[in-house]
């Protein structure tokens, strides 16, 4: 029986997996079982575990872009309130989550970062990919009146960023609201003119 398998259903799983359990705590057993996979299958599509993971940061990277630049582009909104906006309705994913997942991408820089070079290329490569998705809608708010110019937007973008990332962190060890809601909260302040 010849079984096609979709590198994407594979990647999918690999980033639900990462999310939940962390890269160190998700063997190569648990994705080829979660996947349905041979570990033959597996093999032709990754190299090993490493590049495995690396796809699956990119894959994730990919995704989250791709869902920023929908949620901003909504031009019936001004830049202020389509940030706004995209910040809500991430932490209503959250929520439905029960606050259980994290991002990808800060647990993969928390666990690997410093200790592997190619983990803190790809995490590098898509949190700025990030930056790209946000610097311009900044931009915008900041030409049109609705966003402060008290900071550069690239650095604005990157503030706004990092109040996210960490209020992810704390909620994450503490599967709890409270750092979701004081980031909505500062986020309001931030922009406002």
């Amino acid at each position: 029986m010849n079984i096609k398998h979709n590198k994407e259903d594979i990647l999918r799983k690999g980033m639900e997996l990462f999310r939940l359990n962390g890269y160190h705590n998700t063997g190569t057993n648990e994705i080829i079982k979660e996947a349905g996979i041979s570990r033959g299958s597996f093999y032709n599509f990754f190299k090993d575990k490493d590049d495995f993971g690396i796809q699956v940061l990119d894959f994730y990277g990919v995704w989250s872009t791709d869902y920023m630049k929908q949620l901003l582009n909504d031009k019936k909104l001004n830049p202020k309130q389509r940030l706004i906006n995209m910040f809500d309705e991430f932490v209503e994913g959250y929520k439905k989550e029960n606050y259980k997942w994290g991002c990808l991408l800060i647990g993969m820089t928390q666990e690997l970062g410093q200790i592997n070079s190619a983990f803190t290329e790809a995490c590098n490569r898509n949190f700025e990919s990030f930056l790209n998705v946000f610097e311009p809608c900044i931009k915008e708010g900041q030409q049109d009146g609705t966003i402060s110019k008290n900071e550069e937007a690239r650095a604005l973008a990157i503030t706004v960023l990092s109040m996210y990332n960490g209020a992810l962190v704390l909620m994450k060890s503490g599967l709890h609201h409270e750092p979701l809601t004081a980031f909505q909260g500062q986020l309001k302040l931030m922009l406002a003119v």
